[in-house]
């Protein structure tokens, strides 16, 4: 058994361990999530009406979390990524639960990390211009209470790595 083979079946925890249909569910679904359910079927190799209630499964217990549409940011007019580093003032619950509560649900946030050392967020945004880059950190950072210091830095280019297990 590979490493990402017994990190998978680490993380359906204390339910149903993933089986080896499971993990070639897991592996065609992260490879191409549009799949049809018969041709996921065909390439796992069981029936339809297997796949589909195995694929519910894996979703009800939390191991597939969602398909989303992935878009391409310089489409939509927001080219300009940058990853901002954000220390807060203070580490108490309330300064913290303020700044999860609105940060993250922001429309120019990608994805937020909490993270440990010496930032306690890291945040991935895409917007329009620079010009909108520098108004945002003001409008949104600089300007909060519970922020004590930002830091960003421009991403010239994103890639991508694995979104889920690895095939053997």
């Amino acid at each position: 058994m590979t490493n990402s083979a017994k990190n998978i079946r680490q993380a359906a925890g204390a339910g149903e361990p993933l089986d080896a249909v499971d993990e070639r569910l897991l592996a065609a679904l992260v490879a191409d999530a549009r799949i049809s359910n018969k041709q996921l079927a065909e390439l796992v190799g069981i029936a339809p009406s297997t796949a589909l209630m195995r694929t519910r499964a894996l979703s009800e217990r939390g191991i597939i979390q969602g398909f989303e549409a992935k878009l391409s940011l310089s489409a939509i007019g927001r080219s300009v990524q940058a990853l901002i580093a954000v220390r807060l003032r203070a580490h108490d619950r309330e300064q913290i639960d303020r700044f999860t509560s609105r940060v993250p649900r922001l429309p120019a946030v990608l994805s937020t990390f909490h993270t440990s050392g010496s930032v306690d967020y890291l945040l991935h945004i895409a917007v329009a211009t620079t010009e909108e880059l520098r108004d945002w950190v003001l409008d949104n950072l600089a300007t909060d209470p519970v922020v004590g210091h930002t830091e960003t830095t421009l991403v010239f280019e994103h890639i991508q790595g694995n979104h889920g297990p690895l095939p053997d």
